[in-house]
């Protein structure tokens, strides 16, 4: 659930980084770490890229052996002082960000001054370091480890328990959100909504929730009754919730869609131009903690509004990560999971989903 980078200089501490990755390994999975220009595409660019990888991570190790900060190239160029070296740009990026950012010494390095640093990254020589000695090589590594799982969200960073007076302010807001809703006649579901005498689905829940879930739109169920999540789906998303010890009345539930589009099928960009106003009102009025995003429309459509580096990720690479961002009101995290009418279709799909699901104890 936390994602580490590690920015290294092969020449200087390849053979202790692997060492480092190895023990990594042991603790967070493989696509939680960061290390290598490999995963770089060709064509991509590259600063680009290195940006949103730092971007994306919550713990930047900068590994720094001897002779991290003397190494020339074949010119005699120090390589920390060329607009194209990769260390450099990891650590520039990492700074401008204000990651949490732990240098660690190898092969008996010491830490460089600031005037060893190009001035975009002197600031880097006011980190504490951490040693990863030779001797003790695994003992120093669970201490890393230890700084790197504290970095995970904490409880006490979301939202407390709320007043009467918020609820109420917020329950009229989302009234008035779905008076607007009910009176949207130029909806290009709004004919469906006619003609099968449908309900528009606002969504339900707590109003001041600390989670919110997003899905995608609301079957015939659903819009027979009003209610989000309240077919086969819903009993689903109910067990799900009901294992890891949340009631369905803390949440809030809502579709990227809010009327039912009238058959089994994938929303149209008209669609979703004309509902997503509507979600973006229910998050401005709810300001959640957590949005969770069920299903791969509104995984897209919130990590593409917000410009995030994971936005050309599949849900398939996503799903379950805690993803943060910054919305006007502070900082929020976005975890994608698959949509839970999955495990209609395919039933093992339903472990994946209790796994996924198990991260939300982190904003309970």
């Amino acid at each position: 659930m936390t994602r580490v980078f590690i920015n290294y200089r092969r020449q200087d501490s390849e053979g202790y980084v692997g060492r480092l990755y190895d023990h990594l390994l042991r603790h967070f999975a493989p696509e939680d770490i960061f290390m290598d220009v490999a995963s770089i595409e060709p064509g991509q660019d590259f600063v680009k890229a290195l940006d949103e990888a730092v971007a994306a991570c919550d713990v930047f190790v900068a590994v720094i052996g001897p002779q991290w900060a003397a190494l020339r190239d074949e010119h005699g160029e120090r390589r920390l002082d060329q607009w194209n070296d990769f260390v450099h740009i990891e650590i520039a990026s990492a700074l401008k960000r204000e990651k949490l950012i732990v240098p660690a010494l190898v092969g008996r390095a010491k830490m460089p001054a600031p005037t060893d640093l190009p001035d975009d990254i002197a600031a880097l020589s006011r980190r504490n370091a951490l040693e990863l000695s030779h001797g003790n090589f695994a003992q120093d590594v669970e201490r890393l480890i230890a700084i790197a799982k504290d970095a995970a969200p904490a409880k006490q960073s979301f939202k407390r328990g709320s007043d009467s007076r918020t609820r109420q302010r917020k329950t009229e807001a989302l009234k008035a959100v779905r008076d607007d809703l009910v009176n949207a006649t130029t909806s290009p579901l709004y004919p469906v909504r006619v003609e099968g005498r449908y309900f528009p689905v606002l969504g339900e829940g707590n109003p001041d929730a600390n989670i919110l879930f997003i899905g995608e739109s609301p079957g015939k169920t659903e819009a027979q009754q009003g209610r989000p999540f309240c077919g086969p789906s819903g009993d689903i998303l109910d067990g799900l919730l009901g294992d890891i010890g949340l009631a369905r009345e803390s949440v809030f539930i809502t579709n990227i869609l809010l009327d039912h589009p009238g058959a089994k099928r994938e929303p149209t960009p008209e669609e979703l131009a004309f509902y997503t106003p509507f979600a973006d009102r229910l998050v401005d009025i709810i300001q959640p903690a957590v949005i969770v995003t069920l299903g791969r429309f509104a995984m897209q459509y919130l990590l593409k509004k917000l410009d995030l580096p994971e936005k050309r990720g599949t849900i398939t690479q996503l799903h379950g990560k805690l993803i943060k961002a910054r919305l006007p009101y502070g900082e929020i995290h976005i975890i994608p999971m698959y949509h839970p009418a999955v495990v209609l279709y395919s039933a093992s799909q339903k472990e994946v989903l209790k796994q996924d699901f198990e991260k939300l104890k982190l904003f309970v």
